[in-house]
């Protein structure tokens, strides 16, 4: 594929997405015109480009979608379930053609042959009063009275000359053909194309107009203003205006004077046509204001910030030594510079996990369809952000919880309804930014776990012993095994014992946590933290003997130094810490096997589990600011370390995955009580 092409089929995925929540919303309120109106454009947008770039089979399935959906802005007839339903299938086979390597791979003749054939027998099933000519109406034709004249000013932003092959010039060519037109192009000296001005009267929306540039959106600019409701070139007065600027530059302020309108209803009509217009130009210059970036790039900018974050530690290691005044002064300004540059560009690589929003809209509706239930799916906190590889990883384990709650969670609508309960069954995904961390919760208000099914499924598979007593946190967290399954029949959805292992496998492979929460008849909510980076994290330096270790920032609550004789055992060590009684454990006894405990203690108070714990090193160092780098396979069974990372003096040091070293800690601590 050529980089029009590349170009398209990038584009035509975020507009799919788009389409996907058009027709979702469209498909709630089938009355609403500002989703078919979107569907519309949208369709609009997919044609022109396919048949713009080659993808003719895309742009023919397009096409006859869209004069479907023509027929329904016109009147002719309504949203259904069959139409949505439809649509979406279409469009999601399009999806998978544009995720092939190959031009000729997506552009087979066959691969859209069942949806043409579906949309065809759609099409005929439509109300029978409808005459041919009505289904083959070229889509988006309006009422006479939605006739208007615009004036677009396109400008090129890369060299091109008129008799080119470049995507723009045929874009101007169709956009003249849409109505009765004029079009002057201004040549540079060396013929280069400087701008077109076109004068347009059509019954095609500023918004459609507008579509036909979103694929060159980076090579040119286009402005459009409209004049006035009607043809203008019905007047005599513009044609001989349009005489008069045949060797000058058009000047907006005189053309508007000239396209005067001729009554107050429609002056009025133009008025509020040019207010949603100039919203919507502001909204476009917002959009001038992205680019695209190679995902590679981004990966290579970081990589190198993260080689400068490692210099810029050993630069202040050799500056401590010279203890020389300026050099100070230059260390300190350095790592200021260092971290603004470290923020900005993991900014870069973050993105809302709305763009999975409509993904889980699809899911539930499908899956509920399937298995005949009744679920609404909610989202909170949609903008929050977090990095572009993250959400492409945790995209499967997520689909497959919310998989898991509509089909072991939610009820029927009629066991609903004997439980009190509304028939309609709820999703919901919060997701919200503490400290270095993004949590996403997705919970539902089912029939919650069995716990009891949980316990016994494990005990038939030998995975806790028959007599074991388990705590509810201990049998909820049996899902995550492999193989274990508490569904009596295996279905196309769930029951093969699959899944939620792989889904704890994935998190912790991003460094991050997953806690599970479960009431008999209230539902089920499952709490995911991740990391905002996956390479750069600020965090504590900490002495155990000689070896340094780094304790995530995000985990630290407080730091103290307190003496020994304030412990407070009663079963466990614990420390009166701010007025409160805190359990502390000794990483010395991990890591170095000292089992003394020194006069003076360097305790580190962290949360885990939404408790305060405290565990103390020999030394605290200070804040340090690290790149995190991947453990080798020694490490491997080692939970309680996150990854190692090169200090200013050269030497590695170990990150502590600080909520699974404490369940360590508590689960050798129950042992030893036992």
């Amino acid at each position: 594929m050529d980089s029009n092409q590349k170009r398209f089929v990038e584009d035509a995925l975020d507009l799919l997405n788009e389409l996907d929540e058009g027709l979702l919303q469209l498909e709630a309120n089938a009355h609403a015109k500002a989703p078919l109106e979107q569907v519309f454009r949208t369709m609009h947008t997919i044609k022109g480009g396919a048949n713009m770039f080659g993808f003719d089979n895309i742009g023919e399935l397009a096409h006859y979608l869209e004069t479907l959906f023509d027929l329904v802005r016109q009147g002719k007839t309504q949203v259904s379930d069959k139409l949505i339903s439809i649509t979406l299938q279409a469009f999601d086979k399009v999806r998978d053609l544009l995720k092939e390597k190959t031009f000729e791979a997506i552009t087979r003749k066959d691969a859209l042959y069942d949806h043409l054939t579906a949309v065809h027998a759609f099409h005929r099933t439509i109300d029978a009063s409808l005459t041919g000519a009505d289904l083959v109406t070229p889509a988006g034709n309006l009422k006479k009275d939605e006739l208007a004249t615009f004036f677009v000013n396109v400008t090129p932003l890369i060299s091109m000359t008129e008799d080119g092959n470049h995507p723009l010039v045929f874009i101007v060519q169709d956009i003249a053909a849409l109505g009765t037109s004029s079009v002057k192009v201004t040549k540079k000296q060396s013929l280069e194309i400087a701008q077109w001005e076109i004068f347009l009267s059509t019954t095609t929306s500023q918004a459609e107009l507008e579509s036909y540039f979103i694929f060159v959106e980076d090579e040119s600019r286009a402005t459009f203003t409209r004049l006035a409701a009607g043809d203008l070139f019905e007047q005599p007065e513009f044609i001989q205006y349009l005489k008069s600027v045949e060797d000058k530059p058009v000047n907006l302020d005189e053309l508007r004077s000239v396209a005067g309108l001729h009554d107050d209803e429609a002056k009025k009509k133009t008025q509020q046509i040019e207010e949603e217009a100039e919203t919507q130009g502001k909204r476009k210059v917002l959009n001038d204001t992205y680019i695209k970036v190679s995902k590679r790039k981004i990966d290579d900018l970081l990589n190198w910030i993260s080689e400068l974050i490692i210099l810029q530690a050993q630069f202040a290691n050799t500056a401590s030594k010279l203890n020389v005044a300026s050099l100070t002064d230059t260390t300190e300004q350095l790592d200021m510079v260092t971290r603004q540059l470290r923020d900005t560009s993991l900014e870069i690589g973050l993105v809302p996990i709305e763009t999975l929003v409509t993904k889980f809209k699809r899911l539930v509706r499908d899956l509920s369809k399937t298995l005949n239930k009744k679920v609404n799916f909610l989202s909170e906190g949609a903008e929050t952000e977090i990095d572009k590889d993250v959400i492409e990883l945790m995209t499967e384990p997520m689909i497959h919880i919310i998989r898991n709650a509509i089909d072991h969670g939610i009820e029927s609508p009629a066991d609903r309804k004997a439980a009190s309960k509304a028939e309609h069954g709820t999703v919901k995904l919060r997701a919200f930014t503490a400290s270095s961390y993004v949590n996403i919760i997705i919970s539902d208000d089912g029939k919650g776990i069995d716990k009891e099914r949980v316990l016994q499924k494990a005990k038939e598979k030998g995975l806790v012993d028959a007599e074991a007593q388990l705590s509810e946190d201990e049998i909820l967290n049996l899902i995550f095994h492999p193989g274990l399954s508490t569904t009596a029949q295996v279905s196309d959805v769930s029951g093969r014992g699959v899944g939620m292992d792989v889904v704890k496998q994935k998190i912790n492979e991003l460094r991050g946590h997953l806690s599970l929460k479960s009431l008999p008849g209230r539902g089920t909510s499952i709490h995911i933290r991740l990391p905002l980076s996956r390479s750069i994290i600020e965090g504590l330096l900490v002495k155990i003997g000689v070896s340094d270790y780094i304790i995530p920032l995000a985990a630290v609550d407080k730091c103290y130094e307190v003496p020994s004789k304030s412990l407070t055992p009663d079963g466990c060590q614990k420390l009166l810490l701010d007025g409160q009684p805190v359990p502390v454990f000794y990483l010395q006894e991990i890591f170095r096997d000292q089992a003394a405990i020194p006069e003076v203690m360097q305790v580190i108070k962290i949360n885990y589990d939404e408790h305060p714990v405290g565990i103390t090193v020999d030394n605290i160092v200070g804040e340090y600011q690290t790149v995190l780098k991947p453990l080798g396979d020694m490490y491997q069974r080692q939970e309680e370390f996150s990854g190692a990372t090169i200090l200013g003096n050269g030497a590695v040091a170990l990150v502590l995955d600080t909520d699974k070293l404490v369940k360590q800690l508590v689960r050798q601590q129950q042992a030893s009580l036992m």
